[in-house]
């Protein structure tokens, strides 16, 4: 972010390509990782991806109330600063929230290898352009929604959590 808080396009392009890269390589790996672990695998990954945006969720949680408490602190009321978001926190969100991809791959198990890559491409390629698009446009309605985003973030991991949960119950 500059020193306006505006997101950098080349910092779009990197979150974008991240989240993209990771949709699509999770589908491919889950792919291949079918032909040897379908049967034991298969019935877990709801439950990683449950425990994973569980995680993700209660993080988000905490850290709003974290950053309330010290905007209290201060006596200041939460102001419009950019949060910065490291490589590595970019890294951990494209992985947490593409593992539910992994049974997308096992899905494409009866398709030809060329097939089944065409197709997880497109989700890439999808997900970078949704991905660049909300991350541009998440600044403009970020702004005007700052003091709940991140509950509003938090309970879309909490229900994707729950989504998991209960495919994996089924």
């Amino acid at each position: 972010s500059d020193d306006n808080g505006n997101i950098k396009y080349t910092k779009a392009i990197s979150i974008a390509l991240s989240f993209g890269i990771f949709q699509a390589g999770m589908a491919i790996i889950g792919y291949f990782l079918g032909f040897a672990l379908k049967d034991t695998l298969l019935n877990y990954i709801p439950f990683i991806a449950c425990a994973v945006m569980f995680l993700l969720a209660l993080k988000t949680i905490i850290e709003a109330i974290k950053d309330i408490k010290e905007a209290k602190k201060d006596d200041k009321i939460v102001q419009n600063k950019a949060k910065k978001i490291g490589f590595l926190e970019i890294i951990f969100q494209s992985i947490a929230t593409s593992i539910d991809a992994l049974s997308v791959g096992f899905i494409y198990l009866s398709l030809p290898l060329v097939d089944a890559m065409v197709t997880f491409s497109v989700v890439g390629i999808t997900t970078f352009v949704l991905s660049l698009l909300a991350t541009i446009l998440g600044k403009v309605i970020g702004s005007k929604i700052q003091k709940i985003a991140p509950f509003i973030s938090a309970a879309i991991f909490l229900a994707l959590s729950i989504k998991f949960l209960c495919e994996g119950l089924i």
